[in-house]
């Protein structure tokens, strides 16, 4: 099973069994305190680092017309890369974006709703975890477990 802030997506449904989603993900736009650029639409000719094979390339590549996209293969590398200055700005998924900005020095300027969610993957056609993990996520929801658990690791605020 892979739970690691993978989104569902038709794409990758074609190969992979999900469980149902444990997180609406939204994606954001990082950057360093002080900027000019205040939304998506300031990132015009724009350094924009995004991770290959992410959602949030994706809806850069749909959304941030004119900036020039920057992939780097994961957060590590674009964390660096604007701290560095060698790009102005991070749209990523809002989780990884918040860890930047509650380090320093950095502000989540922006979110933006996708109708994602975060749910872990299983191997095509073996339906026994897929039960198994909704199984689990019914009875925290209906036990108050997984808000707490939640409010724990997911808050934005």
């Amino acid at each position: 099973m892979a739970a690691s802030a993978m989104t569902i997506t038709d794409e990758r449904k074609a190969s992979l069994d999900f469980s149902d989603g444990y997180y609406d993900s939204q994606q954001s736009l990082l950057v360093t305190e002080g900027s000019d650029i205040a939304s998506i639409d300031d990132l015009d000719g724009v350094k924009v680092g995004v991770q290959q094979g992410t959602t949030g390339k994706a809806y850069a590549e749909e959304n941030a017309t004119g900036a020039e996209l920057v992939s780097f293969p994961s957060d590590a590398e674009m964390f660096r890369a604007i701290k560095a200055g060698q790009v102005e700005a991070l749209l990523q998924d809002l989780p990884v974006n918040i860890n930047h900005r509650d380090a320093g020095g950095f502000s989540v300027v922006e979110t933006y709703s996708t109708d994602e969610a975060y749910g872990p993957a299983m191997k095509k056609g073996n339906t026994a975890p897929v039960d198994a993990v909704n199984e689990q996520l019914t009875e925290m929801r209906a036990d108050g477990s997984y808000d707490e658990i939640f409010n724990s690791y997911f808050a934005t605020e």
